[in-house]
């Protein structure tokens, strides 16, 4: 009541200086409140001793067992280990361990104790995530059973190699060539066993049985046991003695034999 009666009592002038000074106080308040978020936000970023040295312990540890150094590492928070080396005096020391297969891949387990002096005062399991991207050959479209693959129906991708199978293809012109062996979906990483030679000789093909002994040359007619491209050892029966020989694949289509 006392400060409404002396706020009417003021004069225009009075009331505008009156106004002003809140105006500042308030301003005043919000840059002290600023200021307290950020010192708040920079101690939330900031790591503890006990923290950093576990963490580049860890980074040490994980570089010297993975195959290669333009890996990637993704250590997940430390606040485990977040402690308060006043109440136990000494030097801070870790101990670390993991059963994940070497070199590290993927996510792995890591068991970690950290000691100061020696006292054990945390031991937990940490799971970083090592990646490392790959050059590796991709379907650049949808492939069916059967096609004859071209330069085209292929793509090199980059890909984490934890995820892709042992038997990736990383070669492109290794494959283009060869028939698909079974449909693959666009934009899907290929693996060697998916493709096969495309025969030259079919099962049940008559085709040209074929002897070379030095300067002699025999050829008779024989029938294809087996499918089998440029190169491969296949079963045949010789039509004339009906004798079953194996005999390897030329480019034309015949099969050498021995007899």
């Amino acid at each position: 009541m006392i400060l409404a009666l002396a706020l009417a009592g003021l004069s225009g002038k009075g009331k505008q200086a009156l106004a002003n000074g809140r105006a500042k106080a308030a301003l005043g308040w919000l840059a002290a409140m600023a200021l307290a978020v950020a010192a708040t936000a920079a101690g939330v970023r900031a790591e503890s001793p006990s923290v950093e040295r576990v963490r580049a312990d860890l980074e040490r540890f994980l570089e010297e067992r993975v195959e290669d150094e333009a890996a990637s590492i993704e250590i997940p928070p430390l606040r485990a280990f977040d402690f308060d080396l006043s109440r136990v005096p000494g030097e801070i020391r870790t101990e670390l361990s993991s059963r994940s297969t070497k070199p590290f891949r993927g996510r792995i387990s890591v068991t970690v104790a950290l000691y100061v002096g020696d006292q054990l005062v945390k031991r937990a399991v940490v799971s970083p995530y090592v990646e490392l991207v790959d050059r590796v050959v991709v379907s650049a479209h949808s492939l069916v059973k059967g096609r004859v693959i071209t330069q085209e129906d292929l793509a090199y991708s980059s890909r984490d190699r934890a995820a892709s199978p042992p038997d990736v293809a990383r070669d492109l012109e290794s494959i283009v060539g060869l028939r698909a062996k079974r449909s693959i979906s666009g934009d899907q990483l290929v693996r060697n066993g998916d493709f096969e030679s495309v025969p030259i000789v079919e099962r049940g093909d008559r085709v040209t049985l074929v002897l070379i002994q030095g300067p002699l040359l025999i050829q008779s007619a024989g029938l294809a046991r087996e499918t089998g491209a440029m190169g491969d050892w296949i079963r045949v029966v010789n039509l004339d003695s009906k004798r079953e020989l194996t005999g390897r694949v030329d480019r034309e289509g015949r099969v050498h034999v021995a007899f």
